[in-house]
């Protein structure tokens, strides 16, 4: 592949080293610039024209997928611009490349297959990990990021138990432990290797958990219990959880760690129990309407 982008790559790993941006743009960049068959100073706005459509009708990649490609294409360019004494032009343009997404509602969990998940899960390592997606909304990322020294489980009278955990684009929050996370966590820390390690979650060779490993150990249980779960769908079943407990929505947004509050409100129709009452009471009241009856 091209050396730029090469170049790229090892740039965006310097600049944000505790996100996997880098491997992803990197994947994008390649697909594209294999499906152009140009190098990045022969691209036009047609060849991006052309691609979008190749990936939308030919490959079908859902919107999300497309922009972030068109992303990492558009950074790779704007890179070029400041580290080449001759850049390209950026064949980029935002307002004719960006595709509009439609709203789509998060995916959570039923309860009960939280309840077949959880009786399946002895290690106690893994009852934290994913005690920390369903009770905090951890990203699976931000569960690899983990080392001891952000807990905080023995705050003064007046606080909670707590974490600090590192978030998208480098962003930190705090997360609180609810008493099932902080059990879980406790239970771990008491079997843990003493190792000089920091991760707070080592795998059988005393490193960090990678997140591939964490994904295939949810993948696992998933088989066991026949129900196919993801790391996301915790985290969401917990913005859920937040909600139908009436939590007031900004607090849900910093619990959640999200930028804007309009991704927060989607929670609110996974959640709205008043609505599902108020159409159950509908319903019944007109059900022999069809009939001639009122």
């Amino acid at each position: 592949m091209y050396q730029e982008i090469t170049q790229f790559t090892r740039w965006l790993r310097y600049k944000h080293p505790r996100t996997s941006t880098h491997r992803h743009y990197a994947s994008d960049l390649q697909q594209f610039f294999i499906w152009a068959g140009k190098a990045p100073n022969k691209i036009t706005v047609s060849d991006v024209d052309a691609y979008i459509a190749h990936a939308r009708a030919e490959q079908g990649h859902a919107v999300t997928t497309v922009n972030r490609r068109i992303a990492a294409l558009s950074a790779f360019y704007q890179f070029l611009t400041t580290h080449l004494d001759a850049p390209p032009v950026n064949p980029v343009i935002p307002r004719r490349h960006r595709l509009k997404p439609g709203h789509r509602l998060p995916r959570d969990t039923a309860d009960n297959d939280l309840d077949h998940l959880f009786a399946v899960i002895t290690s106690p390592r893994d009852q934290a990990i994913f005690t920390l997606m369903i009770r905090g909304g951890l990203r699976v990322g931000e569960v690899h990021h983990l080392s001891r020294a952000d807990l905080d489980l023995q705050p003064p009278a007046d606080s909670l138990p707590c974490l600090r955990v590192q978030g998208k684009g480098g962003k930190q929050r705090i997360v609180y432990l609810s008493p099932q996370a902080l059990t879980a966590l406790e239970a771990w820390l008491a079997v843990r290797p003493d190792t000089p390690n920091p991760a707070l979650f080592l795998n059988r060779y005393g490193r960090r958990l990678g997140i591939s490993g964490i994904q295939k150990q949810l993948a696992t249980y998933s088989r066991q219990t026949g129900v196919p779960l993801t790391c996301h769908q915790l985290r969401h079943t917990f913005g859920r959880h937040l909600t139908e407990a009436q939590t007031p929505i900004t607090t849900t947004q910093r619990l959640l760690g999200h930028s804007q509050l309009k991704t927060t409100q989607l929670y609110t129709h996974l959640a709205n129990r008043q609505a599902q009452a108020e159409y159950d009471a509908a319903m019944e009241k007109i059900s022999g309407w069809l009939g001639g009856e009122q």
